[in-house]
């Protein structure tokens, strides 16, 4: 999604100790039983297209891709990566240590040919497939929060004008309101829809902090303007800090 039309708000109203974060529900994905279960699917619906695109991205092989991403599931399932440390950091660095030491162990283990190229043993060193398939992973789940709160709040527009202004890029904002009310059957003026998309972007915003708010522990304000900075949108981010310091 072009973040650079979608960005704006912060998630200052839950207390952190009440977010559901990915480490609480590693915790909780390693209990037995119906909640242990609940978790462990949560986990891999929000984490399985992210790891399988990274490992094809790393290993340029789409068959060893899929052994090391089956391994890093069955790991998961079998309790066999609970020994980490679950009570601070980040979760997509642990994560990517996770991931590294699979696809070690997997070449060692059954004798193949030189690691790909990088250190993967050096978690300070860079990764830039990894940083990009974490950065779209986060985006997207930010963006199916939106699409989540259109539909369950009455009048609620901001997912289908973020991807109208997203999909006509060029286009006039007199364009897109005509598009908009073509498609539901309402008059939509273009300054309605300027505000409309403003207040989009907010909201998107908001929920992009709250979905990185649960991959930190703790999560201080800097954690989390250092993360909006990892994913690029710093400028976007300004831009809300000001317009929210204005109201």
């Amino acid at each position: 999604m072009d973040t650079s039309d979608e960005a704006t708000s912060t998630g200052n109203g839950a207390h952190l100790t009440e977010l559901e974060t990915s480490w609480t529900t590693i915790r909780t994905a390693h209990i037995a039983g119906p909640e242990g279960q609940a978790a462990m699917g949560e986990l891999i619906g929000r984490y399985h297209d992210a790891v399988l695109r990274y490992l094809r991205l790393k290993l340029r092989d789409a068959n060893l891709a899929d052994e090391v991403f089956q391994e890093f599931w069955t790991k998961l399932l079998t309790h066999k990566l609970a020994g980490a440390d679950c009570n601070k950091g980040r979760f997509r660095d642990y994560l990517r240590t996770v991931l590294h030491r699979l696809i070690i162990d997997h070449f060692r283990g059954r004798k193949l040919q030189a690691l790909p190229p990088g250190d993967l043993l050096d978690p300070s060193q860079p990764d830039d497939d990894y940083d990009r398939v974490w950065r779209e992973a986060v985006l997207k789940r930010a963006l199916t929060r939106l699409e989540t709160y259109e539909l369950k709040t009455s009048k609620n527009r901001y997912a289908t004008v973020l991807a109208l202004r997203r999909d006509n890029e060029g286009k006039s904002i007199e364009e897109i309101a005509q598009k908009l009310s073509d498609q539901t059957g309402t008059k939509v003026t273009p300054e309605s829809f300027r505000k409309t998309l403003q207040r989009a972007r907010n909201k998107y915003f908001e929920l992009l902090i709250q979905e990185l708010r649960e991959t930190i522990h703790p999560a201080t304000d800097d954690d989390i303007e250092d993360e909006i900075q990892t994913l690029g949108l710093g400028q976007q981010y300004r831009r809300y800090l000001s317009q929210i310091d204005g109201e």
